[in-house]
Parts: structure tokens; sequence; C-alpha cells
């Protein structure tokens, strides 16, 4: 009941579309729906402090969601990726009924497979909420950690595979816990010397 208050209450605040279920035949690129709110704000109101003035990039972002509350939160510079097109249409529209945004903030979405998308070498924060399987999982975290040198944050919601982020080194500073049930892992790696890169 909590969390259909909430997604009442939010969707209605920000003004935006993003709570119906989009399913997915594919067996790599998990079906859409919306992250919970309250986790969200859970998950904003302990990071937003610790990674102040860092990009924020949603894989997998699907109608913009994670997007609109980071900005919310404070974030500046964000970036949506996302492989369907009608769901991209669809955060486009719900970024011009978005109401909280500040002048301040760029928000970019952009339909694209995030495995062939170019990472900026840039302070990040980058938010998952379980959009592959495993392989394409570990592809993304290759493919930003060898781009990528500065410090990075990823957010894991619904997290079923956290093995490529322990492959990689990269520390899960937060849990985030429903009763027995995990909502979402916080990892963090910190920035590396250029010599680093690529390896």
């Amino acid at each position: 009941m909590r969390l259909l208050k909430a997604e009442y209450k939010y969707e209605n605040m920000f003004g935006i579309k993003s709570a119906r279920i989009k399913k997915s035949d594919s067996g790599e690129f998990f079906h859409y729906q919306g992250a919970n709110y309250l986790t969200l704000f859970q998950v904003f109101s302990w990071l937003v402090e610790r990674t102040r003035g860092f990009n924020f990039v949603d894989i997998g972002s699907g109608k913009g969601r994670a997007v609109f509350v980071a900005e919310y939160f404070g974030y500046n510079q964000l970036t949506g990726i996302e492989l369907d097109d009608a769901l991209v249409k669809e955060a486009h529209e719900n970024l011009t009924r978005y109401v909280f945004k500040r002048k301040e903030s760029q928000i970019r979405i952009i339909h694209q497979n995030a495995v062939k998308h170019d990472y900026e070498n840039v302070p990040t924060v980058y938010f998952l909420f379980n959009p592959f399987n495993a392989n394409i999982l570990k592809q993304v975290i290759d493919k930003v950690c060898s781009q990528n040198s500065s410090e990075i944050w990823f957010i894991y919601l619904n997290p079923l595979y956290p093995q490529p982020f322990k492959e990689k080194n990269i520390t899960c500073v937060k849990e985030i816990k429903t009763f027995l049930y995990t909502e979402a892992l916080i990892f963090k790696r910190e920035g590396l010397k250029q010599d680093y890169i690529s390896s």
C-alpha cells in the first residue's frame, strides 16, 4: 500500500507518467518498470552529498523516472540511455512535463545501446535498475571502466548479478534492504591513475 501511495503521490508531484510496465521478449534486455519512489528517495538522500557535482547517467533509463528524481535531488548533468525507441519517446514527453527542472541542469535522453555508448571520463554516478542479464551487464561495466578513470559510483537496484562489479574490484559501500530483500547495492570505485585505464 505504501508503494502504491508513493506512486500516485510522486507521479503527480513530478508531473510525469512513468508507472506502466513494458514487457520485453529479449533474454538480454529486461522489461521496463519504474524503480519505486521510496527506494529512489532513500538512495539519493544517502548518496547526493557524497557525489555533489558528479554527472548522473541512467543506463536503461526507460521513461526517465530515475533521471528526474536525480535532477530533483540536485544533479545538474544528467543522461538517460535507452535502447527501446518507444520508451525514449515517452521519456522525452515526460521531460516536457517534468515540473521541477532547474535552469542550470541539462537532461539528455539518448536512444542507444548501452554497450556501444561512449562514456565520459568525468566523476559520474551510474544508475541501473537490473536492465540486463549478467553477460550484458559485464560488457557495460567493462566499457564504463575502460573509458572513465575518474571516481565513479554505481547504483544497482534489484541487484541480481553483483559479480561483474566484484570482478572489477568495485567496492560495495551501501546495501539498502527491506526486511530480507535487498532493494539496492551502491558501489564505489576510486579514481584511477591514467596508466591504469583500460586495464
